[in-house]
């Protein structure tokens, strides 16, 4: 069974490959060796590629030992296999997220008056997106006018103010306490101001986006509101918002 041994060995091969250049891909963004344009764009598709040959591969060993009734190169066609399914599952999903997200990356709770960043302007010197909120922007989406903040308000509606019947300190004390829970890098905290500035960045390729949450009364109690936005990239694909979902959860829970 020549046939079954050379195609799993293949399939391996390619599987090693695509995280030999997945991993360079990465580390190399991430220590600045190259822009992420680089790493992301053109060094990571490489990996794609290689990571879809040795899940064709891999099928073809899985479809021909079924058929053929053979074990023959098993270890290397199965890991082939299954750990192209595992390379290739996120970045998939990711790729189908982007296509269907709006273009954005500046997410806000209070699209009328954002939170702005303060201590973190002095971070993000060479960050691509401006600190400046995106909400007012005119953008062209299949051939219409419309804005960052009506897309916001489009795509993700559950996006809104977090009101609590407790005070501006206790509301606030959660608020960092549930920030430093998600694992955020805490950059600045000013209890006066009711302000907590943070930044989150990806395991892989090492992006960051900035955080920042207002504390302020409201009524009898108080209101929290937080904004997202990334350093670099037209789309966010969703992330901004699923960390603000995720961030209001958790502190909601908290309580």
């Amino acid at each position: 069974m020549r046939f079954m041994n050379v195609v799993a060995r293949l399939a391996f091969g390619a599987l090693v490959l695509a995280l030999v250049i997945g991993i360079v891909a990465s580390v190399g963004t991430q220590f600045h060796i190259w822009d992420f344009r680089v790493g992301l764009f053109k060094i990571f598709p490489v990996c794609l590629g290689f990571g879809a040959a040795a899940l064709l591969l891999g099928l073809i060993w899985v479809v021909s030992a079924l058929f053929l009734n053979t074990g023959a190169g098993a270890r290397y066609g199965v890991i082939g296999f299954v750990g192209a399914i595992i390379l290739l599952i996120n970045p998939v999903y990711d790729i189908a997220i982007c296509r269907v997200s709006p273009r954005i990356h500046d997410i806000s709770t209070d699209v009328e008056h954002p939170p702005e960043f303060v201590a973190l302007l002095a971070q993000r010197p060479d960050a691509e997106n401006p600190p400046d909120y995106d909400g007012p922007n005119v953008v062209q989406v299949d051939g219409k006018t419309t804005t960052v903040m009506a897309l916001q308000k489009k795509f993700y509606p559950e996006i809104h103010p977090v009101g609590q019947l407790t005070s501006p300190e206790k509301l606030f004390a959660r608020a960092l306490a549930t920030a430093r829970n998600v694992g955020w890098d805490i950059v600045a905290v000013d209890p006066d101001a009711g302000r907590i500035e943070a930044t989150d960045t990806s395991f892989f390729f090492g992006l960051t986006s900035d955080i920042v949450i207002r504390v302020k009364p409201s009524g009898m109690g108080a209101r929290l509101d937080i904004r997202s936005k990334s350093r670099v990239g037209e789309t966010d694909g969703g992330t901004n918002a699923a960390r603000i979902r995720a961030f209001v959860k958790k502190l909601i829970a908290s309580g």
